[in-house]
């Protein structure tokens, strides 16, 4: 068995579980070459979605840990569709007549919680709704949003775009990963964003809420307008854009320490 799939294994087996017994447990995996270049689009409404890297050669693969608790008798299924310039990864809601519907009925508990293993060299859209979003050592730009759930980034190499509209944000940003403006925003939710000191970003950020820093910041007051304070900061020697936006979020920039490799 190759490293990459030990690793999924192993991160499948991590995620959460929330189900009332063992009998309400399902797995599903799917692995498969990819062209060189796609996007990578994951859509799961239903629970955590879960980045890691997957290596150089062109391989995704994917494995999800189902909780059948719909009360209407419906089920979520793994649907990918893989073409010559994307990747489609889908949790869809299976009625009882076996056509797809989106209808939660209240008080539904069906879940399923994602991992991905994701090649370098593609591009990767995650949408969820309440669960998290995570990417960790990924080495592609990726674009990730959710409604009420949280989104981690740490490790990551490449571009981060990110939003949120009520869950709270933590990305850890690496020294001289990309030269590309990156976005991180939020309704409400907060934002917190670790960098270190050399890594040579001009930063702008705004909201109506708190803001919180390690670093020189520039503040404007806008009082009648949300979010009613602007500000901006240079780390390093300033380079590539990095804009944190929230209506009524906290913002907090912080600095860490570059580990040391000597």
């Amino acid at each position: 068995m190759r490293t990459t799939a030990l690793i999924v294994l192993f991160t499948l087996a991590a995620l959460p579980l929330h189900a009332q017994g063992p009998q309400d447990m399902e797995r599903d995996s799917w692995s498969g070459p990819i062209s060189p270049g796609s996007v990578i689009r994951i859509d799961n409404p239903y629970g955590d979605i879960r980045l890691r890297h997957g290596g150089s050669e062109n391989n995704l693969e994917v494995a999800a840990i189902f909780q059948q608790l719909a009360i209407d008798g419906s089920r979520l299924e793994l649907e990918t569709e893989i073409g010559d310039d994307a990747a489609v990864i889908t949790i869809a809601r299976i009625a009882l007549n076996g056509e797809p519907t989106t209808k939660v009925p209240r008080g539904d508990k069906a879940r399923v919680d994602v991992a991905i293993m994701v090649p370098e060299g593609t591009t990767v859209e995650a949408r969820g709704t309440n669960g998290l979003i995570e990417a960790h050592g990924v080495h592609t730009d990726v674009d990730l949003q959710t409604t009420g759930g949280r989104i981690r980034v740490a490790k990551h190499g490449g571009r981060i775009k990110a939003h949120t509209d009520r869950g709270a944000m933590e990305i850890t940003l690496v020294t001289g990963v990309t030269k590309k403006p990156q976005h991180l925003s939020s309704v409400t939710g907060s934002i917190t964003v670790f960098t270190p000191a050399d890594n040579d970003l001009d930063i702008t950020m705004a909201t109506s809420g708190t803001m919180t820093t390690d670093f020189t910041l520039m503040v404007e007051h806008h009082d009648h307008e949300e979010p009613n304070k602007k500000a901006t900061a240079v780390v390093g020697d300033g380079g590539p854009m990095l804009e944190i936006t929230s209506k009524r979020g906290e913002i907090a920039l912080r600095r860490v320490v570059t580990e040391d490799t000597n």
